[in-house]
């Protein structure tokens, strides 16, 4: 069986400096209505075992507390380096790979090292402008891309979570950092995008990054989100 990677506070309802206790009080409570003897879920009497013999313990709680001390201090560690250390492309080069602009862009104009899009939706002096989400391909939540990573060689295989005039979502199964620049290109689009949010789901990786730069097949050519 593999370890339980659960919150053991969370799943008991209680606070992490609770009282041994209110931790007896909370497992007692809560194993009354949900062991399998009197219709509960097995594997939920489970997780509530697993959890009470955990923090019941002073030993096996100070090993389990330090544990997730060191967790949350990694994360901290992770958030400040890509703070520091990720800076967005100057807007006078290329969002993915910071090639110079050239002189004209037009809706269809593409870099001419990567291949990213580099057309804008708006221009400077349109933004007032209500935006058409009729030029918004519709995609399918099993629709795959391909995402290319700032940084590496390879490209990666994506499933779509959504897209819209403010970003895209996908389900990767690579961790991103936060405020990497991405380029993700599906059957319809075509887009560079800025990660703003990564969250393990299971064995996969929940992605949302705003648009940077985008083209979309059809009449409308590619965009910048008014937002990104």
């Amino acid at each position: 069986m593999p370890t339980n990677r659960r919150n053991h506070y969370r799943l008991l309802h209680v606070q992490p400096d609770a009282p041994t206790e209110v931790i007896r009080a909370a497992y007692r409570a809560l194993i009354a209505v949900r062991h399998p003897d009197v219709g509960g879920d097995g594997y939920q009497a489970t997780l509530l075992n697993d959890a009470y013999a955990v923090l019941s313990d002073p030993a096996k709680r100070a090993a389990y507390d330090a544990r997730r001390a060191s967790r949350a201090a990694s994360r901290q560690r992770t958030s400040s380096t890509v703070a520091t250390e990720l800076v967005p492309p100057p807007a006078n080069a290329c969002p993915m790979c910071r090639l110079g602009l050239p002189g004209r862009i037009g809706r269809d104009t593409r870099c001419a090292r990567c291949r990213a899009p580099l057309s804008p939706a708006l221009a400077a002096d349109a933004r007032a402008m209500p935006m058409d989400r009729r030029g918004i391909p519709r995609v399918s939540k099993s629709d795959w891309a391909i995402m290319h990573v700032d940084g590496q060689a390879d490209a990666i295989d994506v499933r779509l979570r959504d897209l819209s005039l403010d970003g895209i979502g996908v389900y990767s199964g690579l961790e991103l950092p936060l405020h990497g620049i991405v380029r993700i290109v599906g059957q319809s689009f075509d887009v560079v995008a800025m990660v703003v949010g990564c969250r393990r789901l299971d064995a996969v990786f929940t992605v949302h990054a705003q648009l940077v730069t985008a083209l979309f097949a059809g009449p409308t050519g590619g965009f910048v989100s008014a937002t990104a």
